[in-house]
């Protein structure tokens, strides 16, 4: 679907020129023009931050809805949107332009199939109502067979493993699946919601597992239930996979590497070549010892590095602060600097304005944390920072020392007096001179404030996962969802 044709309603009734708009967001007028005319579909980076301009969220550019509106939305016969083409089945999307619906309607087409082990079976935490209008089905809902014809309706528990073929030509079928536990409905952000939307409108990537566990497989699986992952690349030894990676067989390829001697070292390896191959577009950690996993990552011959260090981006929404906050690094660089470091201070800064631009913030404000905003000798960080922050930078506004306080809240800014400071206030990235400082803050706003919160490992080629047993559901799934979004931005 694009969305040329609901931008140039927002820029209307904004009163935007196409210049004034493409100035926003760092673009001229003819690119605003191409995407109007649907010469151009933008990359999501890019839609989050028309989005930003206009005041609202990326849905109402997607399907021409915000989230919190509720309505009567018709869709003509021209409108429905075929949304997948699996084996056996067609669909079209009856309702593809409300934003933030609990059903999911569609008319499926469905066709034979040669023989049973080319059924493919479906589960999902919800419920299905499907209504025979032409031809025969066969359903198999948890090992029972039902053949319905005309006029016959089923109603089942979708959690069941299900699959349909026709018996005949072609079956014709009306649908309505609802989702229990859709993350769009259960996540308390409104800017999480965007980020799920945006993965989404992706189309669907793909995925490296190495050595897959229950933790890596569940949180795929959910991710491939939310159209978030399409495929996932299963490297370990086949007989020790999870039995969860069948919920969703038909898009798991199992690369087998024999279990032995360096068995870790040789699957994170494979893992690492079909990244270099094309096959993924993240790789993420299973039952794998880190270390053994970046060594892979990092290898100078055979690795996916970029020769830029590697940081954990951590992406909070927090209460009273009406934007996205990116928080590096909490998990994985001791210190913003080693012996005075002055490339890896700016390559964990960098990271972070990478990240910060593929979630649509035009032009990053990066707050460097300390304990107060004047500089102290008896305070070394704080000279660092400030010797930070006098650097030239590109694409992005960068100040330190300041105080949590002053860098996050305007209010406190002008208590103090500061006023018309580039980040003071308004401050989209917070860099922690220590991971303890940054370890400190995602523990108090993820399990104190009950944040949500997605994590992204970046300074490879492709996004890194390294989910933990103690994330719950919705971390992973926002993780898998921002290491999309960041990854797509990457390719653009």
């Amino acid at each position: 679907m694009h969305t040329g044709e609901n931008m140039r309603k927002l820029r209307e009734a904004h009163e935007l020129s196409p210049e004034t708009l493409g100035a926003e967001i760092g673009k001229d007028a003819a690119y605003i023009e191409a995407i109007e005319r649907q010469e151009y579909e933008p990359p999501v980076s890019e839609l989050l931050k028309i989005a930003s301009v206009f005041g609202t969220d990326i849905s109402a550019l997607i399907y021409g809805k915000e989230f919190e509106e509720k309505s009567v939305m018709v869709t003509d016969k021209n409108s429905r949107v075929k949304v997948e083409r699996k084996k056996a089945l067609d669909y079209e999307n009856l309702a593809p332009y409300y934003a933030g619906r609990h059903i999911e309607p569609f008319l499926i087409d469905v066709y034979p199939v040669e023989n049973d082990s080319n059924l493919e079976y479906s589960t999902h935490e919800g419920e299905e109502f499907h209504y025979v209008m032409e031809g025969s089905l066969r359903i198999i809902v948890d090992n029972k067979e039902h053949i319905l014809h005309p006029g016959d309706s089923i109603y089942f528990d979708s959690s069941l493993p299900h699959a349909l073929s026709a018996v005949g030509d072609r079956t014709k079928v009306l649908a309505a699946i609802y989702h229990a536990t859709s993350m769009s409905h259960a996540t308390r952000s409104k800017k999480m919601n965007e980020l799920i939307t945006a993965a989404r409108h992706l189309g669907g990537m793909s995925v490296v597992i190495v050595i897959p566990n229950e933790t890596a497989v569940e949180a795929v699986n959910r991710a491939m239930e939310e159209q978030v992952i399409k495929e996932a690349y299963l490297v370990g030894d086949p007989s020790e996979l999870p039995q969860e990676y069948r919920r969703h067989k038909d898009r798991y390829q199992i690369v087998e590497v024999e279990n032995g001697d360096d068995y870790e070292a040789r699957c994170a390896a494979k893992a690492v070549e079909l990244i270099r191959q094309g096959k993924g577009h993240m790789l993420m950690k299973g039952k794998i010892n880190t270390a053994v996993f970046m060594k892979a990552v990092l290898n100078k011959e055979q690795g996916i590095g970029t020769g830029r260090r590697l940081s954990l981006v951590s992406i909070f929404e927090l209460p009273k602060v009406n934007r996205l906050i990116f928080l590096t690094d909490p998990g994985i660089n001791p210190a913003l600097t080693l012996k005075k470091d002055i490339e890896t201070s700016k390559d964990i800064i960098l990271n972070a304005i990478d990240v910060a631009k593929s979630m649509g913030v035009n032009r990053p404000k990066v707050a460097i944390l300390d304990a107060n905003e004047v500089p102290s000798e008896k305070i070394p960080t704080s000279i660092f920072a400030k010797e930070l922050s006098e650097m030239k930078w590109q694409d992005a506004e960068v100040f330190g020392p300041l105080s949590y306080d002053l860098a996050l809240y305007e209010e406190s800014a002008h208590h103090k007096g500061i006023t018309d400071h580039p980040v003071a206030g308004k401050a989209d990235i917070l860099i922690v001179p220590h991971i303890s400082g940054g370890n400190f803050l995602y523990k108090a706003w993820a399990m104190t404030m009950s944040a949500d919160v997605a994590n992204v490992v970046l300074g490879a080629q492709v996004p890194l996962i390294i989910t933990s047993r103690s994330d719950n559901d919705m971390t992973k799934f926002l993780t898998l969802c921002a290491s999309a979004v960041y990854g797509s931005y990457k390719r653009e």
